[in-house]
């Protein structure tokens, strides 16, 4: 949560120097019968995460803002690493 945190502070932060104005309206969370379809709907989000966040590191190299690109691509390293270990979870712990 903490880095999910860190990366909406400062993709608020760069919609605002750019001129723009961060939304606040967060993705529908689904909701889950048992813990493993919790872990599994969060692996879902954090996947497209790194879709999303791969394609906006796209769009800023595209737009000559290197260092958000490489901001972008950090969090994209982030997300699969969150990915990763949601995924170790599901397959190694009976929930």
């Amino acid at each position: 949560m903490a880095d999910e945190q860190l990366h909406a502070q400062f993709l608020a932060n760069k919609i605002v120097a750019l001129g723009g104005e961060p939304t606040t309206t967060p993705r529908p969370v689904p909701s889950a019968k048992s813990n493993r379809e919790m872990l599994e709907a969060v692996l879902a989000a954090e996947r497209q995460a790194t879709v999303d966040y791969t394609q906006r590191a796209r769009e800023a190299e595209e737009f000559n803002d290197k260092g958000l690109a490489v901001q972008l691509e950090d969090i994209v390293r982030d997300e699969s690493g969150h990915s990763e270990e949601t995924e170790r979870i599901l397959r190694d712990w009976p929930l």
